[in-house]
């Protein structure tokens, strides 16, 4: 059994969430009041089968929009709630603390058909990220991260089509859904009391498990697109006033696709910048 467990919580692949069309999961709204509070119970059944079975400590950091979403009256006394200087270099915190990462409430990838509240990083700005080729979300950028750490990604809770992108991301992830993700503020929701026990049974098991971590191989190809020319215009300086090979990819029609980024990553630290 590991012994140190990070819980990293997101919010729009929470059970009963569907957000507002148009919109994101803003704070203040009446979605994001639903969400905060059922992320948890999600967490707090979580924490109580782990506690259970004898883990020493569980971590949660709170990442939707920067954080301060969850109240902490409202958790497992025994959950420590990071507090995470988001200046720092993504999970830079998490280096050499924990024996394993659980991932509750995140969601699809920006451009999932069916996908609720689907986005990757930014839902306003960013059309899409490819690694090699291959379209990444969220789950796929933490799990790497965590990968350089030593640090397993084990668990994931969120909706069925989120479900399906987590395992392809990490091929050994016990996933549980939440939801029946029909269209982008649309989904049939399970019974909380069913989720609860299920959350409960399998991550033991996901915790249970032991396997290295996937890391990111390098050097890697990183592609971002953006909707808007001019942030993409201001990320490729970004790139290059960091050190990294970066350019527009050229067309045949536009010269240069002024939407997209396409950079040469050669370590860990240089994906962070890219993401």
């Amino acid at each position: 059994m590991k012994k140190r467990i990070l819980f990293a919580c997101d919010l729009e692949g929470m059970n009963n969430v569907v957000g507002e069309a148009y919109s994101g999961l803003s704070k203040s709204s009446e979605q994001w009041e639903i969400a905060r509070r059922q992320a948890a119970l999600e967490i707090n059944a979580a924490a109580e089968a782990l506690f259970e079975a004898g883990v020493i400590s569980i971590s949660l950091w709170d990442n939707h929009g920067g954080g301060g979403n969850i109240d902490p009256p409202d958790l497992d006394k025994r959950i420590e709630l990071l507090a995470v200087d988001n200046s720092q270099p993504r999970m830079s915190f998490a280096k050499g603390r924990f024996d394993a990462i659980c991932y509750f409430g995140y969601h699809a990838m920006e451009g999932t058909l069916g996908g609720v509240l689907a986005h990757t990083m930014n839902s306003k700005n960013n059309q899409y990220y490819k690694l090699n080729g291959r379209y990444i979300g969220e789950v796929d950028m933490d799990a790497y991260i965590a990968a350089e750490y030593e640090i397993p990604s084990v668990f994931f809770v969120g909706g069925d089509i989120a479900c399906r992108q987590a395992r392809r991301a990490v091929t050994q992830i016990v996933t549980v859904i939440t939801k029946e993700e029909l269209g982008r503020n649309k989904a049939n929701f399970r019974e909380n009391n069913e989720l609860f026990a299920e959350i409960k049974a399998k991550i033991i098991e996901a915790v249970n498990t032991d396997f290295a971590p996937e890391r990111l191989k390098l050097p890697s190809i990183m592609e971002k697109s953006y909707k808007r020319t001019e942030d993409a215009a201001k990320y490729l300086m970004r790139m290059r006033d960091a050190g990294i090979s970066a350019d527009h990819p050229d067309d045949d029609i536009l010269g240069k696709d002024a939407h997209t980024v396409v950079s040469r990553i050669n370590s860990i630290d240089e994906f962070i910048i890219s993401i």
